[in-house]
């Protein structure tokens, strides 16, 4: 088992104080055996919501400087904007409860989505080696058009998630993001949204259990990283919901840093 860390910055008590955190990113020294060969492509699938869709081209275009961009394969049932490669499963307004869609749940879909599906039917179809996961962002909110507040099931939905991922592809490699803040929730450096605050806690333990279990899995905390980043300078747009230009370059270069970790592991 490799410890592989990945140095964030998060404020504590006192807001000009900084101290780093590591973060210990558990998993197996190898990816799938389909993807071993050097020359072969990994299939990498983007899960998430508004805010990973909102993110395709800043990753795209950071992952593409790396020294194996030109050997990912980015893939998902939708296709949004136009980069070369736009394959991804980033569903704007989905929570976390409408990706998984537990059997019996009865959890209504967003009322402008056409094309129902789950977590489980895009990892059958597209057959992912990497998937990076950041979602739950959705579960906070409910409308007649959006579907349900399912904040009080989302540790459920997370863990749901990760299973049913691992149901398909057990070999498969998972980067999960902690839930990002609410611009609104941010008091003194500190997220006072104390659903998302247990439900990060959750993730991370969940991911030290799993990779106890020989599981291939990280824990990405995007959540402290970003209100470390909002130190320097506002990365949210107008809503403090979702980021502006900077904040998408910013996530990108986490994501990017996590994936680099994973596919150094199968050398």
């Amino acid at each position: 088992m490799n410890n592989i860390k990945i140095q964030v910055y998060i404020m504590r008590k006192f807001p000009r104080k900084l101290i780093s955190l590591s973060l210990a990113l558990l998993m197996p020294a190898c990816l799938p055996t389909n993807s071993a060969n050097a020359n072969s492509k990994v299939k990498v699938m983007s899960l998430g919501d508004s805010l990973c869709a909102n993110n395709i081209t800043a990753l795209r275009n950071a992952v593409e400087r790396t020294k194996f961009g030109a050997k990912i394969d980015w893939v998902g049932t939708k296709k949004d904007g136009t980069y070369k490669d736009s394959d991804n499963e980033c569903h704007g307004g989905w929570s976390a409860a409408q990706v998984l869609q537990k059997p019996g749940a009865n959890v209504r879909l967003p009322a402008w989505e056409k094309q129902p599906g789950s977590v489980r039917n895009w990892v059958e179809s597209t057959k992912p080696d990497i998937v990076l996961i950041m979602i739950g962002t959705n579960d906070f909110f409910g409308s007649k058009e959006r579907g349900d507040d399912t904040s009080g099931s989302l540790k459920e939905s997370l863990q749901g998630i990760i299973d049913n991922i691992y149901a398909v592809r057990p070999k498969a490699s998972i980067v999960i993001a902690s839930i990002p803040p609410f611009k609104w929730n941010i008091d003194k450096g500190k997220d006072t949204n104390q659903t998302k605050t247990t439900t990060n806690e959750f993730l991370q333990q969940l991911v030290t259990r799993l990779s106890a279990q020989k599981k291939r899995i990280y824990f990405l905390d995007m959540h402290a990283a970003i209100l470390a980043r909002l130190r320097q300078s506002n990365i949210f747009q107008n809503d403090g919901l979702h980021l502006n230009n900077e904040g998408n370059q910013f996530m990108a270069e986490q994501w990017t840093n996590a994936l680099t970790k994973v596919i150094q592991e199968k050398k």
